[in-house]
C-alpha cells in the first residue's frame, strides 16, 4: 500500500481518524516508514495535484514540464504531450474540442503534420495548464449542478458546487469528449440526451445517492422523457436516469456560454484556423473541387479564386469559402442548431460566409428533421 491521504476538516478530527488508522495498521501489521509521512498539513502534494484550503490544482513541477515540453516532431512525442496534458483534462473546459488537431494526429492513417492548427493546438493546452487552473474538492454536502451541452463535434459537462464561503457556483471537473462517427448520425436532441447520460456516468460517484439539478439548454428534455413511446436508444438512457435523483432545468444557450465551450466550434467565423484547415483538407479529397483548383493554378475559372491553397467563390461582392460536400451537412446542422433558427434565417447567416450548392434546398431538408423544432411545432399546433 502506498500514497493515501487522511482528510479531515479540523485538527481534532484529523487526530481522531490518525489514532483509528494508526491503529488498525497495528493491528494487521501494517508497518509504515514514519519518514515519508507528513501530519496535520494545511497543503499536500499528492499524485501530481496540489491539495490546499478545499482547492485542488496541478502541481508545479508538472506545469513546469508542460511549459517546458518542446515541438513535437514525431507522433510519439505528441502521444507524450496528450498524455501528459490529459492527466489535467477535468482542470481545462473543452479539453477534447482543444486537443482535436493533435488528437487526429494518433489515428493509423494519419500522416504527421504539425502546421498551424497543430501549433496552435499545442500552445493553447500549454496557455490553459500553466494559467493556474482550479477546482474545488467535492462535497457532498453542498448544493450541486451539472450542466451539459452537445453539438455534432462533441459533447461536455461541468460539475459544479455552491461553496459555503461565498454562495457562487464553483467548478468542480470539466468533462468533454469528441463525437464518434456514429454518434455524429444523432440528431441535436439526441446530441444533448448523450451529453447528460455521459456526463453522469462521468460523475457518477459524486452525483449517486445525492440530490442534484441538471441544468441544459435542450427545452424538450423533460417532456420527452414522459412519453411512453420513446425509441430504443432514449429508452435505454431513460432507464439509467432513474437511478439519480435529480430535477432538470432549461437554460437558454445564450445563458450556457461557460458549457458551449465543451462542445461546440465556432462555426459562423470564417477567421476561425481550425475551420480554415479542415475545410481545405477536405477540399482536396473532393474531387470535383481538386480538379477547380488545378484550373486555378494556370488560368482563371468562373468566380473562383484560391488563397493559401483554399478555395473560395466571389457571390455578390462577398469572397465565401467553398465548403466540400463531405462539411456542407455538418456546417447547416451547427449553424441552424445556434439558436434553431428557420429555415431563411439559418440560411441567411450561412451565406454571410459560406458558399454552399443548393443551399436552400439542403438547409430546408435538415431543418424538417430537426426533433426539437418538430416538437415545437407540435406544441404550437396544440395551443392554436
Amino acid at each position: 500500500m502506498d500514497d493515501f491521504i487522511i482528510p479531515a476538516c479540523n485538527e481534532d478530527e484529523a487526530i481522531g481518524k490518525l489514532e483509528k488508522v494508526l491503529k488498525t495498521a497495528s493491528e494487521y501489521g501494517l508497518e509504515i516508514n514514519f519518514k515519508k509521512c507528513h501530519f496535520l498539513k494545511r497543503r499536500i502534494e499528492f499524485l501530481g495535484h496540489v491539495i490546499e484550503d478545499g482547492r485542488v490544482y496541478p502541481s508545479p513541477d508538472k506545469t513546469e514540464a508542460v511549459k517546458n515540453f518542446p515541438k513535437p516532431t514525431t507522433t510519439k512525442q505528441v502521444q507524450s504531450f496528450l498524455g501528459l496534458t490529459g492527466f489535467f483534462r477535468k482542470f481545462i473546459q473543452g479539453y477534447s474540442k482543444i486537443a482535436t488537431p493533435l488528437t487526429n494526429l494518433l489515428k493509423n492513417d494519419a500522416k504527421f503534420r504539425f502546421e498551424e492548427e497543430e501549433k496552435q493546438a499545442f500552445l493553447k493546452l500549454k496557455e490553459l495548464l500553466c494559467s493556474g487552473p482550479v477546482l474545488r474538492i467535492y462535497d457532498p454536502k453542498c448544493y450541486t449542478e451539472l450542466h451539459t451541452d452537445a453539438s455534432i463535434e462533441g459533447f461536455g459537462g461541468v460539475l459544479l458546487q455552491k461553496a459555503p464561503d461565498d454562495g457562487c457556483l464553483h467548478p468542480v471537473h470539466y468533462f468533454s469528449r469528441k463525437t464518434a462517427p456514429a454518434q455524429r448520425k444523432y440528431s441535436s436532441y439526441e446530441l444533448e440526451v448523450l451529453a447528460i447520460v455521459e456526463s453522469l456516468k462521468k460523475f457518477r460517484v459524486y452525483l449517486l445517492g445525492v440530490k442534484f439539478k441538471i441544468v441544459t439548454d435542450c427545452s424538450a428534455f423533460t417532456k420527452t422523457m414522459e412519453k411512453k413511446d420513446l425509441g430504443t436508444r432514449v429508452a435505454r438512457w431513460a432507464m439509467l436516469l432513474e437511478e439519480f435523483d435529480y430535477v432538470i432545468e432549461h437554460r437558454p444557450g445564450v445563458r450556457m456560454k461557460h458549457v458551449d465551450a465543451l462542445s461546440r466550434r465556432p462555426i459562423m467565423e470564417v477567421s476561425s484556423l481550425g475551420i480554415v484547415s479542415q475545410v481545405r483538407r477536405r477540399q482536396d479529397e473532393d474531387g470535383e473541387l481538386l480538379a477547380i483548383k488545378e484550373i486555378l493554378k494556370t488560368t482563371s475559372y468562373q468566380d473562383y479564386t484560391m488563397k493559401d491553397d483554399v478555395l473560395y467563390k466571389f457571390v455578390k461582392g462577398r469572397e465565401l469559402l467553398v465548403i466540400p460536400s463531405s462539411m456542407q451537412e455538418s456546417v447547416i446542422r451547427q449553424a441552424h442548431e445556434r439558436g434553431h433558427f428557420a429555415a431563411a434565417r439559418t440560411e441567411k447567416d450561412l451565406e454571410q460566409n459560406y458558399f454552399i450548392p443548393g443551399i436552400t434546398k439542403k438547409v430546408s431538408d435538415l431543418i424538417s428533421n430537426c426533433v426539437p423544432c418538430i416538437l415545437t411545432k407540435k406544441k404550437a399546433g396544440k395551443q392554436e
